[in-house]
């Protein structure tokens, strides 16, 4: 092969090169701009007290009944231990509306931490029913004043949803109360109940 033949083929590859660069740098900036684009969705608060239902994107949602642990049991076998402690809410979800109701993310909030859903589980509701779920939290026992459940459906396709906001009644009066309650007590995970009809 020639020197010539060389240089055109050696050229021909760097040229090949440069285009596959070219093309990478236009796909991420084609993918900056829908990143930009596609903004996060905006939601609005709905702020709630335990035991009273508070109504988000056309659903009803009321934690009732709190409990602390920390050792949780299924089956009468230990599922789960830690060394903070536990926050079992029940929550219901009632569906009056026509559409079907997922709440898929929940928290636990103080004004310094969240807590995330140690059990991972969500709320199902299909129309004209209902559905209780007990959601567990792991939380750090020194960081529980006015804890706060917020649950929201935050579905991609929805542009806008509300949050709800529930105060558990937890404050830094009885914070050590429930601190105390919480030692060495064993917390039953049931399964989710069947989904029961609006009266």
């Amino acid at each position: 092969m020639s020197t010539r033949e060389r240089t055109r083929r050696v050229t021909r590859v760097s040229r090949a090169r440069v285009m596959g660069v070219v093309a990478a740098l236009a796909c991420l900036a084609f993918s900056a701009i829908g990143i930009g684009v596609n903004e996060p969705p905006s939601f609005e608060y709905v702020t709630g007290t335990r035991n009273e239902p508070v109504s988000i994107d056309q659903a009803e949602v009321t934690a009732g009944e709190v409990q602390v642990g920390t050792r949780l049991v299924r089956n009468d076998q230990v599922a789960a231990e830690t060394s903070g402690m536990f926050v079992q809410v029940d929550v219901m979800l009632a569906v009056p509306g026509r559409q079907a109701v997922r709440l898929g993310n929940s928290y636990l909030v103080t004004q310094a931490r969240t807590y995330g859903n140690w059990s991972g589980t969500a709320l199902d509701a299909e129309p004209g029913f209902r559905q209780r779920q007990a959601l567990v939290f792991e939380v750090d026992p020194a960081q529980i004043d006015d804890l706060t459940l917020e649950i929201w459906s935050g579905g991609i396709v929805s542009t806008y949803h509300q949050r709800a906001r529930i105060h558990l009644g937890i404050t830094a009066d009885n914070a050590d109360q429930w601190r105390q309650a919480a030692r060495g007590r064993d917390l039953d995970v049931e399964s989710s109940p069947a989904a029961e009809a609006l009266p």
